[in-house]
């Protein structure tokens, strides 16, 4: 009864596994430069859904009987290249330059190494040392990519948000998820051989959902990669020592008096012409746009709010759009929270109730409220 329904459920498995490895092949990505990477980890990923599926359909045609060797052997190889494959796919969304053909090959000849001296060794004999030898090694692979994509994603996660001076973490957050749910199904993968027949059944399942999920979060990020790359891909310019500054360049410290006189002037009306215009709303502007708009550079923009404002420009950007959300709540009691952070500058319905919070100490929802009891008092 158990191998019917385990046949029953590999198979099923496979043909879904294969499924989303051909919905990933449709996922549409522009060929360009820029997004050569991207198109990249498509294969990679691909290449992972047909492995596994793959690998399924194998166990089942060599192992009819449901040897639990062939099992064990078969699921800590697959879930070795698993892990390399997924990782590598998720730098590639969070930190591509880092992802080099090197670093990759050099990662697929040391698993493949791996598991060609495992499988005939656990196949071929009864050394009861090798699947515990294998699973220590499988967790040292599992721990080195976690404590480098932990490294990584903060990176990243600073370089987005320095990038677009916002908070970008509810951006990122799915990686972070995405991750530690593969490692998760890894983990489970490796102990998968011991668990009861019917466990086993539902750890299938599970992984299946979470490929599924993987899929569509991919079809997600290709759809809004150009957002991503500008900022995941920018190289600081790296000057020589004996290259001076340009004048754009040269720090507010650095100019005389009136210089520095006359360019704050000039910075302080644009300024105040720009709050007008309500330019704080307009989302996804990075520093550099933003000091273009206002006619001057990042660097003295810095200096400005930093000598002029005792405050960064995010922090009084951030002041500015929370000011005009409670001027549209006392004015629209109707706007809902999704399109009232979109038309204040915040790029997520999220992001918008953090600084919110931060600034009131209350959520716009409790503000809002606040607001209608007032009303019905007065009234």
């Amino acid at each position: 009864m158990w191998l019917n329904i385990y046949t029953l459920v590999t198979v099923v498995s496979a043909i879904i596994l294969t499924a989303f490895g051909f919905q990933l092949c449709g996922v549409d990505i522009s060929r360009k430069k820029e997004t050569r990477k991207l198109r990249t980890s498509r294969a990679i990923l691909t290449a992972s859904y047909f492995i596994l599926a793959g690998a399924t359909v194998a166990e089942l045609l060599v192992n009819r009987e449901g040897d639990p060797k062939i099992i064990a052997t078969l699921t800590i190889a697959t879930a070795a290249y698993q892990s390399l494959l997924f990782t590598a796919t998720l730098f590639i969304f969070i930190c591509p330059l880092y992802v080099t053909r090197r670093r990759v090959w050099t990662q697929v000849g040391i698993v493949t190494a791996a598991v060609a001296l495992f499988m005939p060794v656990a196949l071929a004999t009864d050394i009861r040392w090798i699947f515990p030898a294998a699973l220590a090694v499988y967790a040292g692979q599992l721990t080195y990519y976690t404590w480098l994509f932990r490294r990584k994603y903060a990176e990243s996660l600073a370089q987005l948000e320095d990038y677009y001076d916002e908070e970008q973490d509810s951006r990122l957050r799915w990686t972070k998820f995405g991750f530690y749910a593969a490692l998760a199904v890894g983990v489970a993968a490796s102990v998968s051989m011991w668990l009861p027949p019917m466990a086993y059944n539902l750890f299938t399942v599970g992984y299946v959902v979470f490929y599924g999920w993987f899929s569509s979060r991919f079809s997600n990020y290709a759809a809004k990669v150009n957002y991503y790359l500008p900022a995941l891909t920018e190289q600081p310019e790296i000057k020589p020592e004996s290259e001076q500054p340009s004048v754009p360049e040269v720090a507010a410290t650095e100019l005389s008096d009136a210089e520095r006189w006359e360019k704050t002037e000039r910075l302080r009306v644009t300024l105040e012409q720009w709050v007008a215009d309500r330019g704080y709303a307009v989302q996804e502007d990075r520093r550099e746009q933003i000091a273009r708009e206002l006619g001057t550079t990042p660097n003295f923009l810095r200096w400005y709010f930093r000598e002029q404002m005792s405050q960064d420009f995010l922090s009084w950007r951030v002041g500015l759009r929370i000011e005009y959300a409670k001027e549209l709540l006392s004015e629209e009691l109707g706007i809902s929270m999704n399109e009232l952070a979109q038309k204040v500058g915040f790029n997520t319905r999220g992001n918008f109730y953090t600084y919110f919070r931060k600034v009131m100490g209350e959520t716009p929802t409790e503000y809002l409220n606040r607001i209608k009891l007032k009303n019905r008092t007065e009234s």
